[in-house]
């Protein structure tokens, strides 16, 4: 079935800014929910949770509609609900016993870096100066997180971030995928299958993996909130701007996560945000104003010198 053409460089409209802001707010709230729930159920077992009461939740409200849209595209919804559900969620899972909320999220953080690599790579799609600066950038600081985290370099925590940075390589090929396979369908009947899709992938996985911990109620609490504000209400508005611009700005909402995962790692956690955090956030929303170009506008003599002293430094260099 042809797919509806979507503008490619559409510009960033007020409305898709503020769902940005949205999601990355409730999905910084991911990293602390897990941090509470994994340990305590099991990590595939409470990413196999929060998918599913996502996927009930969306049934309820679009479930008629999705039933009609899935009719032939079956495998598009199974590849998108594993590589945009249940691959990341249960990586995110994982890592997050192991690593700080906001640890994880700055890893996260990568998915612009790998959806615009994908999209070149495999579907030839071009990009500016300015965003490959914006990327150059974005790859500065997860090297600076990593290398200069205070974490002891265990192979617990080296799998740790390597599944962390699994979470965005995953969400880089779904977000292409989607837009060449399923940028026609509505948000939130598309939203409704990739969730479902992903619940029925993990349910499996999270069999083979042994019997779910029964939760505290903080658990409890963490999971039904995972599960209804971060993903039943979360992904419908992701899919919406994704619609509206390109899988490269739609992915920058997680340059926007790690701060509310650090803020709501520290309220609720008690996390320290230390040096290594506050150095790659900001590198990182550097790396977001020029993914989205909004840059400020210098004076041409401004510009002109900073342009000398950079190119002085790499002279140096």
């Amino acid at each position: 079935m042809p797919t509806a053409p979507v503008p490619a460089n559409r510009s960033l409209s007020l409305v898709d800014l503020v769902s940005l802001l949205y999601l990355g707010a409730v999905w910084g709230a991911v990293f602390v929910f897990m941090r509470i729930a994994a340990p305590e159920v099991g990590p595939v077992w409470a990413a196999e949770i929060r998918l599913a009461i996502g996927s009930a939740v969306l049934i309820a409200i679009a479930g008629l509609r999705t039933r009609r849209v899935l009719r032939g595209r079956l495998v598009a919804f199974m590849i998108t609900g594993a590589l945009f559900s249940a691959i990341p969620f249960t990586l995110i899972s994982y890592a997050t016993v192991t690593l700080p909320a906001g640890f994880t999220a700055l890893l996260n953080a990568a998915t612009p870096l790998f959806t615009a690599a994908v999209g070149v790579a495999f579907l030839g799609q071009r990009i500016s100066g300015r965003v490959a600066a914006g990327l150059m950038v974005g790859i500065v600081a997860v090297v600076v997180l990593v290398g200069w985290s205070p974490l002891e370099p265990t192979t617990t925590t080296l799998l740790a971030v390597a599944a962390g940075l699994g979470v965005p390589l995953s969400y880089a090929f779904a977000g292409n995928f989607v837009r060449a396979r399923l940028s026609d369908v509505p948000p939130l009947e598309l939203a409704t299958g990739v969730i479902t899709a992903g619940a029925l992938l993990a349910l499996p996985v999270a069999i083979l993996s042994g019997p779910p911990r029964m939760p505290a109620l903080n658990g409890v609490i963490s999971l039904v909130g995972v599960g209804t504000l971060s993903t039943a209400f979360a992904w419908p508005l992701f899919y919406r701007v994704l619609r509206r611009t390109t899988p490269t700005v739609a992915s920058t909402a997680t340059f926007i996560v790690p701060a509310f995962a650090m803020l709501w790692g520290s309220i609720v956690l008690g996390e320290a945000v230390g040096i290594e955090l506050i150095v790659g956030f900001g590198l990182i929303m550097v790396s977001l104003l020029l993914v989205l170009g909004i840059v400020p506008a210098f004076p041409t003599r401004a510009r002109a010198r900073v342009t000398a002293v950079f190119a002085t430094v790499l002279r140096a260099v």
